[in-house]
């Protein structure tokens, strides 16, 4: 539960900072508090002793200050009612806030907010409603954590007026290399960008083949196609989803250049033998990490395996930004240079471009955002991990294995950017009665690549790769990421089993 704190009510807890009986309700992490910046004044005021702006710091602390907009503002102060109670009922709108807990909850009424003493929020929280909702993905709910930092960063980088590339990317690049176990990271436009981008350090062009999976998000193979490669698909393993190794070998031809194991859902490919083929017949790997940061193989981290790691900083996945955004890694000086070049259409100095590139620069503020959360994706991991072992567990406990084949983690770790169950022939009716009790769930991928309209001229048709297209057919992806708890995965679970015993 996401509460706003009334000015009184933080008032009164400065009188007792380690007994305050709301603000143990938080620390207890049993909801999530704010603080509007507005209010800083108010409530020194209110607290009466200049003595206890240390105290205030202490608490602001262990807060997440909300700071209003111009807009914000501009509303309230319009608003027939007093301004900090419009103002206090706005951000609670806006940032999707669930109540404000306040002394004085009658000042809130007639307003379309929820006012809640601390002795209510007490009896709410002692006595959670029941559970009727689990989204897929809940990307705001995690803003507490990181709206400080975020704010503090954007707004460095607004004042600096360098918001393409820089200092904040560089910055970006290097934490990004150490938490990936490599040498060198270049953050780029996009997940796509990033692939596009190592197909170019690669030359990979017209005449040139790369073996790649059909059961995975286009990118991978469209990317392939726009440096006018020819994608050559192998069968995945039907238990981890990702490019069946054994099968490489038998697609290797002159023409083949590089390799471009997926690594799906957050759970690596198998690297040994990939890297093996690959050094036996002179060819090149690209890491398609773009789920996977932080996942590892035998203790190396995605992204540091091949020749190239790409990763996606889609706002979707598990390091997300606020819009698009990509990073290509490598341990390569050589590479390094080449993509630092081809990010700015080819220059290693303005004007001057001894090869052809594009414009796959990085904006400063998605380099803020990534940076920001960077710091917290260790334990979101470990959130989802352990979210995935208790569905594990509530699957088993409630007899669903006849039913529906869990992932297992053939090679930790598994950092879950999806939790995927194979759900047999009835997958399509498991959505639609998922989603009629406001379960959020999705399909990827309903169509395997090699029998995209597009791709036709492949040559490839129905039949060529059946664990692909069972997979198509199959699979179906629950909510997983680190806000979900037990409760709403005690929900879906009963879902999951009302429909296939009507239970």
């Amino acid at each position: 539960m996401q509460i706003l704190f009334d000015t009184d009510c933080l008032i009164q807890a400065l009188e007792n900072l380690a007994d305050s009986a709301v603000l143990n309700l938080y620390r207890q992490k049993r909801c999530k508090g704010w603080v509007a910046s507005t209010a800083v004044a108010a409530i020194l005021q209110g607290a009466g002793d200049s003595k206890r702006e240390g105290d205030l710091q202490t608490l602001l602390r262990s807060l997440a200050v909300l700071t209003p907009t111009a807009h914000d503002i501009d509303l309230a102060l319009g608003h027939e009612q007093p301004f900090a109670v419009a103002l206090a009922s706005r951000l609670i709108k806006v940032n999707g806030l669930d109540a404000v807990v306040t002394l004085s909850p009658e000042k809130f009424s007639g307003l379309s907010v929820s006012a809640l003493t601390p002795a209510q929020l007490q009896e709410k929280l002692d006595a959670p409603p029941p559970v009727n909702e689990v989204r897929l993905l809940d990307i705001t709910a995690s803003y507490h954590q990181i709206l400080n930092a975020v704010e503090k960063e954007i707004a460095a980088t607004i004042r600096s007026g360098q918001f393409i590339l820089g200092a904040k990317v560089s910055q970006m690049e290097e934490r990004m290399a150490s938490y990936c176990q490599t040498k060198y990271a270049v953050g780029v436009s996009s997940g796509t960008d990033a692939l596009l981008m190592a197909l170019m350090a690669l030359e990979v062009g017209p005449g040139d083949e790369v073996i790649t999976t059909p059961y995975t998000f286009f990118a991978t193979a469209g990317s392939i196609i726009r440096v006018g490669a020819k994608p050559v698909f192998v069968d995945i393993n039907d238990v981890t989803f990702n490019i069946k190794p054994e099968h490489v070998e038998r697609c290797i031809t002159p023409q083949t250049k590089a390799i471009i194991p997926v690594h799906l859902y957050g759970q690596c490919s198998d690297m040994d033998v990939i890297l093996r083929l690959a050094e036996k017949n002179n060819l090149r790997v690209i890491e398609d990490s773009a789920q996977a940061i932080g996942s590892e193989y035998k203790g190396k981290s995605a992204g540091s395996m091949g020749d190239m790691g790409c990763f996606s900083f889609f706002p979707t996945k598990n390091l997300g930004g606020f819009g698009d955004g990509g990073l290509v890694t490598t341990n390569s000086e050589e590479f390094y240079k080449r993509l630092q070049a081809l990010r700015v259409h080819g220059a290693t100095r303005k004007y001057y471009h001894k090869i052809s590139g594009g414009n796959f620069r990085l904006d400063a503020i998605q380099a803020d955002v990534v940076s920001a959360k960077l710091n917290f994706l260790e334990d979101w991991t470990e959130q989802r991990r352990q979210n995935a072992q208790t569905y594990n567990q509530l699957f088993k406990d409630a007899a669903m294995t006849p039913f529906v084949q869990l992932p297992p983690e053939v090679f930790p770790r598994h950092v879950y950017n999806q939790y995927v169950l194979r759900v047999g022939n009835r997958r399509d009716e498991l959505k639609t009665f998922l989603e009629e009790n406001r379960i959020g769930c999705e399909i990827y991928y309903p169509i395997p690549l090699h029998l995209q309209e597009c791709f036709k001229s492949l040559g490839y048709k129905s039949g060529d790769f059946p664990e692909s297209e069972k997979a198509a057919q199959e699979t179906l992806a629950l909510p997983i990421s680190h806000e979900v708890d037990r409760r709403q995965q005690e929900y879906v679970v009963a879902t999951v089993r009302r429909f296939f015993l009507g239970e």
